[in-house]
């Protein structure tokens, strides 16, 4: 009995220890999980992440020190009667006097909240198809019957079915929207982590975004990747020069050096150094420093473009939410209530069906701009972010 427990054990134990099965594709996505795993998944994020590490081992290698020499010699090996043979060993070694990544990820970060808030607009809009879709069909019932009665003509009814192809094109539009923007959102986060029916999990609802203008500057030019990956190319530039100025001075070779002659053992040192008297590094001096002035112009102008992109970034925020703004709490309630006193008045004879479909079809477009400017809002916050180089919390 005990050695079948153990045997046991041993089995549940080898099961525990054996690879780890391969994740789930992802059913439901938020926001937070589509950022993750797009900056863990992306194809193109993760190209530029080995092109780092590439980098990075080239550093390594050029920040190493130089290899030691080692050289031998015999010499006055005999040949005649009196020769005694020489042998030298010596051991020189030689002293020499004298970040893109992130904005891959900015961008990537970017299409994904562009695309996830796409799939949001669309799913809103399909839902503001489809209840105009209902409110329409409960009408021709009720209108049927009318016509059958008498008390309304059949081209009236057929003016109400044909106003249903507008309402069933709205929800195709917003059905093809969604199939799109997800087919994006896969893309940019991870085909490999997604599922392909997926669910997105969030809400299209609204945040004040504000900030001034001198503190947005103020990050973009402490955050933004794409300017520090200019200052370091501006630094490296920099130490290009310093470089070149120490390649014009000359390498000294200390040296160590054993040497047995016949039965003597004697200890030497000393050094070498190469004699440059023509070559001063003129010419690689001169090149480094204009290439030291070209970086700096390339930097002033990326911080004249971050500059520019938040400002112009902002410009775009305050329009959106404008006109947001004045949609959602001005036009839209009005042209809601409009349609619903003309749907009452309508169905009780009060008002005529051109006068129904004129109420009918401005709050379909009242609606469906708001949903547009909501989503022309969150767009104008992504970019913004991205203008600045981070989120801007809120």
């Amino acid at each position: 009995m005990i050695w079948m427990i153990v045997l046991l054990l041993s089995f549940v134990a080898a099961r525990g220890t054996g690879p780890a099965s391969a994740e789930e594709p992802l059913t439901s996505l938020t926001l937070e999980d589509a950022i993750g795993v797009a900056t863990r998944e992306n194809l193109v994020l993760r190209a530029k992440e080995s092109e780092y590490r590439s980098v990075k081992a080239n550093e390594i290698t050029a920040g190493l020190r130089p290899n030691p020499t080692a050289s031998y010699l015999a010499e006055q090996i005999p040949g005649g009667t009196f020769a005694t043979t020489q042998y030298t060993v010596a051991l020189g070694q030689t002293i020499e006097t004298g970040g893109k990544l992130a904005e891959v990820r900015r961008q990537v970060i970017f299409q994904v909240k562009q695309a996830f808030t796409s799939v949001l607009v669309g799913q809103a809009t399909l839902a503001v198809a489809e209840q105009n879709l209902k409110t329409l069909d409960d009408l021709e019932r009720i209108q049927r019957v009318r016509a059958e009665k008498g008390d309304i003509s059949e081209l009236e009814l057929l003016r109400i079915q044909v106003q249903r192809f507008t309402l069933e094109r709205d929800a195709a539009d917003a059905r093809q929207a969604i199939r799109a923007a997800k087919i994006a959102l896969r893309a940019a986060a991870g085909v490999d982590r997604i599922a392909e029916d997926y669910e997105i999990v969030g809400d299209l609802g609204y945040r004040e975004v504000s900030a001034a203008a001198a503190e947005l500057h103020r990050l973009a030019l402490a955050t933004r990747p794409d300017l520090r990956a200019a200052d370091a190319a501006r630094d490296k530039a920099r130490a290009d020069v310093d470089l070149a100025r120490a390649n014009a001075w000359w390498d000294v070779t200390p040296q160590l050096e054993y040497q047995r002659i016949g039965d003597d053992n004697t200890i030497g040192l000393g050094f070498s150094i190469p004699i440059r008297i023509f070559d001063r590094n003129q010419g690689e001096i001169a090149r480094t420093q204009a290439e030291v002035q070209r970086v700096n112009a390339l930097r002033e102008q990326a911080r004249v473009q971050v500059l520019s992109e938040v400002d112009t970034a902002l410009a775009v925020l305050q329009a959106a939410r404008e006109k947001l703004v004045v949609l959602r709490d001005t036009y839209l309630p009005k042209a809601t209530r409009v349609r619903d006193t003309v749907e009452f008045a309508y169905t009780r004879g009060g008002v005529s069906l051109l006068d129904f479909l004129d109420a009918q079809r401005t709050y379909r477009e009242t609606a469906l701009q708001q949903l547009r400017a909501l989503g022309e809002y969150w767009g104008a916050v992504y970019q913004l972010e991205a203008a600045v180089g981070g989120s801007l919390g809120g």
